[in-house]
């Protein structure tokens, strides 16, 4: 399987936190290679933004729930 069909079809199920900063690391891998081409890394990029955004969304629900158990000081 390519790994723009997998990575599709892990952007349908919602991805762990986990998986979406493994994938980052691969992104963040390949575009630091210099024989990726424009294409692929302006492909890769958007990959990484909307990574980002469910690191993001994991991380503030995660906050929230802190402060719901967390006492105030």
């Amino acid at each position: 399987m390519s790994d723009k069909k997998e990575t599709k079809q892990k952007e349908e199920k919602e991805l762990s936190i986990e998986e979406a900063f493994a994938r980052l690391e691969e992104i963040i891998k390949k575009l630091d290679d210099t024989g990726t081409g424009l294409q692929e890394a302006m492909s890769l990029y958007a990959e990484g933004v909307k990574l980002l955004e469910v690191c993001q969304k994991t991380l503030g629900g995660v906050e929230q729930q802190l402060k719901i158990l967390s006492p105030e000081e």
